[in-house]
């Protein structure tokens, strides 16, 4: 059997993936390896089970307005059991989908963990393989998290709740990124009383202050109790069932009984993959790479959450490296912008931004405008009471090149393709304006937020 490749992939997760079928749809020839499952955490203990049940969550938020709306339930059950069982079909539903692709287009998938062994060889379960090229893309691990009694066994990450058959009634959820916001609602939609804690002085720390507030107000409304701006955790061994969490804040200290911490914390997986044969740091925090995913060894790549530090962890984002990375693999000429990578929240309301906040474009030495557009003002908006919700953009004040769309509400991860698109193609806020969005949507907000930059908002008192 010949062993040599044009690109050999290590690791098929959501970047894995896609750059096998990119190279496989380019002519090479590609082999696929893979250690664990197919999908990577993504499709097996991320975004797509975490979507699922996300997607329960809004149902059961939904509700409440449902009967704004003359839809009377009479009774509510949970069956986290039904949830999960659907949840694993789905899961080896889209597998299988991978594997036909695979199969569609010759890619060799090969069962064990990839180690480079000099330039252009890979070694899997003893057997050496070759490949003109070689693309890294090897995921994040969870690491233990860094506070005193985080080795109880009440602690525990995201994958515990893949298999609970009941949420926890309290629960700690320690960190405020993206999924540790999501599971903090998912639980308290699910009944769990929920504490959500972090070190930093406010959820989503690096997003528009506005946005943020208003996705911090609405999760102390549903009941979530934050604790931000955390010194100090120590967690205790009460019980078997129960620990007790004490809290240092700024200027109080809280005392929690809890059932279970779920504390979220990952980092690039550099080690044991060989990195050291290519003069590589496996003890770094992430790969450095430039913007052709190149690592800097010739014929060498890296994508996804090995390039990206913890709060850049997103799947599209490590797809389309992904789809880069092959396309120079075998020859082309592509680079990846980060500045059209959207940062998104499944929580309810979503979030979702892409580009820059006006601070940062500032920093950057912009003139900067702003306009906003409460989702509240929408015609849409209205009928489906969205409060919080709010559209916000952010653009360059001499030419009015948009730099920002920034967005909290029901489908604002739907929303936010339209500003990937426009600061893409380099659009103006005379060009957004002028835009015609279907009515009524939310989308219409766009164009609001647009004019008001511009000083000329229609439907804003």
């Amino acid at each position: 059997m010949d062993n040599t490749y044009d690109v050999i992939v290590i690791g098929a997760g959501a970047g894995g993936v896609a750059a096998a079928i990119r190279a496989a749809q380019l002519g090479g020839k590609v082999a696929v390896v893979e250690e664990k499952k197919l999908g990577g955490i993504c499709m097996n203990a991320g975004c797509v089970p975490f979507g699922h049940m996300m997607a329960a969550s809004r149902i059961l938020g939904d509700l409440g307005f449902a009967k704004e709306m003359g839809v009377v339930c009479s009774s509510i059950s949970r069956d986290m059991t039904t949830l999960l069982a659907r949840q694993q079909e789905l899961i080896a539903f889209m597998q299988q989908g991978v594997k036909t692709i695979f199969g569609k287009r010759k890619i060799t998938l090969i069962t064990g963990r990839g180690k480079i062994c000099g330039g252009g060889r890979v070694e899997v379960n003893g057997k050496p393989l070759s490949a003109k090229a070689i693309i890294l893309a090897a995921g994040a691990k969870w690491l233990q998290p860094d506070f005193a009694g985080s080795d109880l066994p009440h602690v525990v990450d995201s994958d515990y709740l893949l298999d609970a058959k009941e949420p926890p009634k309290r629960c700690l959820v320690y960190g405020a990124r993206h999924w540790s916001i999501e599971i903090a609602q998912l639980l308290n939609r699910f009944g769990s009383k929920v504490w959500l804690a972090t070190k930093e002085d406010a959820i989503l720390h690096d997003e528009n202050k506005t946005i943020r507030s208003r996705l911090a107000k609405v999760l102390q409304t549903q009941g979530i109790a934050l604790l931000t701006g955390v010194k100090e955790l120590t967690l205790k061994q009460r019980s078997a069932a129960a620990a007790e969490a004490v809290v240092a804040l700024k200027e109080r200290r809280e005392t929690l009984e809890v059932d279970l911490v779920v504390a979220i914390r990952r980092a690039a997986s550099l080690r044991g993959i060989g990195l050291q044969t290519m003069g590589l740091d496996e003890r770094a925090g992430s790969l450095s790479v430039n913007e052709r995913m190149e690592t800097g060894v010739k014929g060498l790549y890296a994508i996804g959450d090995m390039t990206m530090p913890e709060n850049r962890h997103y799947s599209h984002a490590a797809s389309a490296g992904g789809l880069v990375a092959a396309e120079n693999a075998m020859g082309m000429n592509r680079v990846l912008s980060e500045r059209t990578t959207a940062r998104i929240a499944f929580t309810s309301p979503q979030v979702a931004c892409v580009g820059l906040t006006g601070i940062q474009a500032k920093a950057m030495g912009y003139e900067v405008i702003t306009g906003a557009a409460p989702l509240s003002m929408n015609t849409f908006g209205m009928i489906t009471a969205q409060t919080d919700g709010l559209v916000e953009i952010v653009a360059e004040k001499r030419y009015g090149e948009i730099l920002g769309l920034h967005i909290i509400g029901e489908n604002a991860c739907e929303m936010i393709g339209q500003g990937i698109l426009a600061i893409r193609q380099e659009m103006t806020l005379e060009e957004m304006a002028q835009t015609s969005f279907p009515h009524p949507t939310l989308s219409e907000s766009i164009a609001e937020a647009a004019r008001d930059a511009l000083g000329t908002a229609i439907y804003l008192p």
